[in-house]
C-alpha cells in the first residue's frame, strides 16, 4: 500500500469505475437484471460518491456513456493516479468488472452492489480488495478511513475483507432506517447532459429514488440493484424482506429543485413501487408539480385503480408508468404470488390513459410451470390488443435470494444457475418439460417483433420524435431488442 495512504487526513483521489464492454451490450446496472437499451445515470454510484466528496477528490467514470472502447479504458488505467477504485457490480457485469480490475495497478478496490453482496469471496482476490455488502452508503466512508489509516477494518459494518490470508465477514448492515439523512446525489459528477430516455419528452434526463424496496411477495422478483443488495444482505441472516424505507415529500422537493437548477429536463423515478399511502403520494405529486419537471414511475396495477391517485400523477406531470403485468393468466399470477387480479390490469391502464399517462406493459414469461405455448400466445395477443405503445418482454431468470430460484433448482427448471450468463430479453435460463429453453428464447424475440413491427406502432413512435438524436436512440433500442443474437 502506498505510504501516503497511511497519512491521516490525506485527500485521496477515489474513482468510481463503470468499465466499457469488451463486446456486445453494456449491463444495465441500475435495475441490474438485464442489458442496457439506453444509458441511465447510476444513482447507486452517485450516492456514495457524493458522501466521499466531502473529504476526498471523487471522480465517476461511466465509460460506456463516454464511448470508450475497452482498449482505450486499458490505456486510461495505465495513466490514472487514483488511490482507490470503486466498482458497483451486478450479476451481468461480474466477469467484466473482475477483468477490468486487473488493469488498475494493484491499487485498493472497493466492490459493492448485489453481486459482491451475494458472492463476496469471488471479489476478494487481493489483500487490498474489499466488499461492502448491502447498502453501501452505510459503510463507504468508514471503509475509506480504514484504508487511509490502515486500521479499523473490524469496525466497518457490512465489510468483507482479507486478514491473515482469511476472508473476514463483519456483521451485517441491516438497513439504513432514515434515508432522508443521505445527501442529494451530486449529478455534476457525471456527464449528465449525455443521458437520454426515449420514454420522456425532454433531454437530458436523470434518475431518482423516493423510496427503497418493495413489500410485495412476487416469488421471482428482484428490486432495483440498490434495494437488491440491501435485500440479499438482509436475507443472509433474517427471514423475509427488509422494511420499505420512504423519503419525505420535503426531502424529495429539495432534490427536485437541485435537479432543475442543473438544467435537467425530465426524471425517471426508479422506485420499485412508487405509490404508497395516499397522503404522501399527493404531497410528492404536488412537489413535482411545483418544480415542473415531467417524470415517469414504476407502480403496481392495483395501486392505480383510485382515480384520485392517477389524477394526482397527471397533474404533477407524470408521462408514463411502468406496470409489472407479467402475465394475463390468473393461475400463473397466483402461482408466482403476484397477488394481482388480472381484471385490475385493464382497469389501471384505462385510468392512466384517461388522464393522458402512457402505460408501459412489462411481461415476464416462464415464471411458473403453468406457462405453456398457449398461455404465451394468449398473453402476447392480449398485450397487442391493448391500445398501448410500449411493451417490454423478458423471460424469468433464477436470481439469487428469490423463491423462484430455490424452487427451480429443486424441481430442475433451471438450465443454468449462474445468472451472470442471463439475458432476460433474449436468453432463458429455465425450461419446463413441456416448454423448452429454446422456445422461450425464440418467444421473447418474437414478442418484440410482433409488437413493435406493426405499422401503427412505428408511425406513432416516429411522430413523437423531435430530433435526430432521439431518432438514433429509438432505432438503436429497437435494433437491440429485436435482433436474435448480439454481434
Amino acid at each position: 500500500m502506498a505510504v501516503h495512504l497511511k497519512i491521516r487526513g490525506f485527500i485521496m483521489k477515489i474513482t468510481f469505475v463503470i468499465p466499457p464492454t469488451k463486446h456486445g451490450r453494456a449491463a444495465e446496472r441500475l435495475f441490474g437484471c438485464t442489458f442496457q437499451v439506453y444509458a441511465q445515470p447510476n444513482l447507486v454510484v452517485l450516492y456514495p460518491a457524493t458522501m466521499l466528496k466531502k473529504k476526498h477528490k471523487v471522480v465517476v467514470r461511466d465509460f460506456p456513456v463516454e464511448e470508450y472502447s475497452y482498449s482505450e479504458y486499458k490505456e486510461w488505467s495505465k495513466k490514472d493516479n487514483s488511490d482507490i477504485y470503486c466498482f458497483h457490480t451486478v450479476p451481468l457485469s461480474r466477469e467484466l468488472d473482475l477483468s477490468a480490475v486487473k488493469a488498475l495497478k494493484k491499487k485498493p478496490v472497493i466492490f459493492f452492489g448485489p453481486e459482491p453482496t451475494d458472492k463476496p469471496e469471488i471479489f476478494l482476490k487481493e489483500k487490498n480488495h474489499y466488499v461492502i455488502r448491502g447498502e453501501v452508503e452505510a459503510s463507504i466512508c468508514s471503509l475509506v478511513d480504514a484504508i487511509e489509516n490502515n486500521k479499523g477494518f473490524e469496525n466497518v459494518v457490512g465489510l468483507s475483507y482479507i486478514k491473515d490470508k482469511k476472508i473476514i465477514h463483519n456483521k451485517n448492515i441491516g438497513y439504513i432506517k432514515d434515508i432522508n439523512t443521505l445527501p442529494i446525489p451530486d449529478r455534476t459528477l457525471i456527464k449528465y447532459k449525455k443521458y437520454r430516455n426515449p420514454k420522456l419528452p425532454r433531454s437530458p434526463f436523470t434518475t431518482m429514488l423516493t423510496s427503497r424496496a418493495c413489500s410485495y411477495r412476487c416469488y421471482y422478483c428482484v428490486p432495483c440493484s440498490l434495494s437488491y443488495a440491501r435485500e440479499l444482505d438482509w436475507k443472509s441472516s433474517k427471514k423475509g424482506k427488509p422494511p420499505v424505507t420512504l423519503r419525505s415529500p420535503e426531502n424529495i422537493y429539495k432534490e427536485l429543485v437541485e435537479i432543475k437548477k442543473l438544467g435537467i429536463k425530465a426524471i425517471s423515478v426508479i422506485d420499485d413501487q412508487f405509490v404508497w399511502n395516499k397522503e404522501r403520494h399527493h404531497r410528492i405529486c404536488m412537489a413535482f408539480k411545483k418544480v415542473g419537471l415531467p417524470f415517469g414511475i414504476l407502480a403496481r396495477c392495483d395501486r392505480l385503480t383510485d382515480e384520485k391517485v392517477v389524477k394526482d400523477l397527471a397533474d404533477a406531470g407524470c408521462i408514463y408508468v411502468d406496470l409489472g403485468v407479467e402475465s394475463f393468466n390468473q393461475e400463473i399470477l397466483n402461482y408466482c404470488k403476484k397477488d394481482l387480479d388480472v381484471k385490475t390490469i385493464k382497469k389501471s391502464i384505462d385510468l392512466l390513459q384517461k388522464y393522458g399517462i402512457e402505460p408501459k406493459i412489462n411481461i415476464l414469461y416462464g415464471t411458473s410451470p403453468l406457462e405453456t405455448k398457449k398461455t404465451l400466445r394468449e398473453t402476447l395477443d392480449k398485450v397487442k390488443a391493448l391500445d398501448v405503445d410500449f411493451a417490454q418482454f423478458a423471460v424469468a431468470s433464477p436470481f439469487p435470494g428469490t423463491e423462484f430460484r430455490e424452487i427451480g433448482l429443486k424441481e430442475g427448471w433451471v438450465v443454468e444457475p449462474d445468472v451472470g450468463k442471463a439475458d432476460p430479453s433474449k436468453r432463458s435460463l429455465v425450461k419446463y418439460p413441456h416448454l423448452p429453453q429454446k422456445y422461450l428464447d425464440m418467444w421473447v424475440v418474437n414478442s418484440f417483433r410482433e409488437f413493435y413491427f406493426r405499422p401503427k406502432i412505428i408511425l406513432k413512435r416516429l411522430m413523437k420524435i423531435r430530433n435526430f438524436s432521439e431518432f438514433k436512440v429509438y432505432l438503436k433500442g429497437l435494433y437491440r431488442l429485436t435482433k436474435r443474437k448480439d454481434a
